[in-house]
């Protein structure tokens, strides 16, 4: 990307915009303004920086994020005027996951992932030194774009100016969401823990890791029977250490699901295939399950339907595309069959609908495999 052609983001402005979340409309000179460093002013007379863009952006992130915690963590009783305040994090708490969310490294991250940096105008002594490279700068950007959607947005009243917080709000969540900061899994790993009647887990910070896009955040999360011994222990990564402590308890999570529908799923037959499914299903543990019929033949006078189980709580799971398939003389025995399949894979036990008994050795051989491999073996 050109940095010192204003052109560039003139020509990508919709591509800017679907990123941010906002869009400028006519007013290419203010998104302009937003990626232009003092550097480049200097250097290219009648160009305004983005300096005061970014000194109202950073009141306003820190607005926003003070916003979003009252509304993910208060709690009331009754009505707000009648009832004292509570909220479900401490003093300290709040103030760790603000700066957590709030600080260069976290703000940066933000603009590495939506690829902005690309679009910064700088001048020679900049580009010379390579700071898009640079933490500082790329959160200084962020907070320029809010400050130029802030201004943007603004609407003109008898007392002045009023800014659109709703928009300001929308278009800090779209970039923030590359930090995942909506779903509080510490909290949600906690209910999951009381209801399987486990202790709560412990987290334990690990050594910082340095990386080409800067410092890597590890944590490792230790789960407990009610007896006080550990059974699992799992680690996780992310660019600050609350975002590490997030994804330490959602792989948790992940964990303790799997483990439930495990044991939920152990008695399963071709008969009670699709009713345990659903009932996952119902109960919010995985996905709605569906099917496909890819093709149906005639055998021997007799129809033969291929039906195919999806559910996409298992699609990133090794092996989940060549599993889930089966057939059946009707559509309703091709689709238990198909999930009882899914079943089988997801338990890791052999699928005695796709497994034939070699007459000769008595090895178990794949249903798709027409040669006991056995014995083939042993013949070579």
């Amino acid at each position: 990307m050109n940095f010192s052609e204003p052109q560039s983001i003139i020509n990508s402005q919709r591509e800017i915009e679907e990123k941010i979340g906002y869009s400028f409309g006519t007013n290419r000179r203010l998104l302009v303004q937003a990626f232009t460093r003092k550097s480049f002013a200097e250097e290219n007379e009648g160009i305004e920086d983005n300096e005061v863009l970014e000194f109202y952006g950073d009141q306003l992130v820190n607005t926003i994020m003070t916003k979003w915690m009252f509304d993910s963590f208060s709690q009331y009783s009754g009505g707000f005027q009648n009832e004292y305040y509570y909220s479900k994090k401490n003093e300290a708490e709040l103030s760790e996951i603000r700066a957590s969310y709030i600080n260069k490294s976290a703000l940066a991250h933000c603009i590495r992932i939506l690829q902005l940096e690309y679009f910064l105008l700088l001048g020679k002594g900049d580009i010379k030194k390579e700071i898009w490279n640079n933490d500082k700068v790329l959160c200084d950007l962020f907070e320029a774009i809010i400050g130029a959607i802030a201004v943007h947005s603004a609407t003109r009243t008898s007392n002045g100016y009023k800014w659109n917080y709703d928009i300001i709000e929308k278009s800090c969540k779209k970039m923030w969401d590359m930090l995942d900061i909506k779903e509080d899994y510490v909290e949600e790993l906690e209910c999951l823990c009381e209801e399987m009647d486990i202790d709560y887990p412990k987290y334990i910070p690990q050594p910082v890791y340095l990386t080409p896009s800067g410092q890597e955040y590890r944590c490792k999360i230790e789960l407990y029977n009610d007896d006080g011994n550990c059974f699992k222990s799992l680690e996780a990564s992310g660019n600050t250490k609350v975002v590490a402590q997030l994804n330490a308890a959602q792989t948790a999570i992940n964990y303790l699901v799997g483990s439930q529908i495990k044991t939920e799923l152990q008695n399963a037959t071709p008969e009670n295939a699709l009713e345990l499914l659903n009932v996952l299903f119902l109960r919010k543990k995985i996905a709605k399950p569906e099917f496909n019929f890819p093709s149906c033949k005639n055998e021997n006078g007799n129809q033969v339907w291929t039906c195919e189980c999806y559910i996409t709580t298992f699609e990133n799971l090794p092996g989940y595309k060549e599993h889930g398939i089966d057939t059946g003389y009707t559509k309703q025995e091709a689709k238990q069959n198909a999930a009882y399949d899914l079943i089988c894979w997801y338990l890791d036990k052999p699928n005695e609908n796709r497994i034939w008994i070699c007459p000769v050795c008595g090895a178990e051989n794949s249903y798709d495999t027409r040669i006991c491999t056995t014995c083939y073996e042993g013949e070579n």
